[in-house]
């Protein structure tokens, strides 16, 4: 395998686990959406993993380069530090999301009890 198809596939693995991420924290949003808070939390949990492993190999580029090695310039390259950097976004207002649909739960029962109360006189 030729140096150009090994630097294709890391960038190819980049891009997968960058956009893994990214749409497992865009899952984790629809499921909060919906009041399934355990899958919601696998959700992010796997958006965490993934975009570790994007991470790393990004990581990995960034001390090539430090180190005086060539790093070819490729619109590939680009695409998956784009995708890293959009799943990093989407996990950080998925987290947020999370937070505010549990807080509006919590408000919503809240609300329902003291309904309940107050027909109750």
């Amino acid at each position: 395998m030729t140096a150009e198809m090994n630097w294709e596939q890391l960038l190819f693995t980049f891009i997968l686990h960058a956009g893994n991420a990214r749409s497992a924290a865009k899952e984790a949003a629809e499921r909060a959406a919906a009041g399934e808070w355990d899958e919601a939390r696998a959700s992010m949990d796997q958006a965490n993993a993934e975009q570790l492993k994007a991470h790393e190999i990004n990581a990995r580029v960034i001390r090539m380069e430090a180190g005086g090695e060539e790093v070819p310039f490729s619109v590939l390259l680009v695409h998956a530090m784009d995708l890293l950097l959009l799943a990093w976004s989407e996990m950080d207002f998925t987290e947020q999301y999370i937070a505010l649909n549990l807080r509006l739960q919590a408000l919503e029962m809240e609300v329902a009890q003291l309904r309940g109360q107050a027909s109750d006189r």
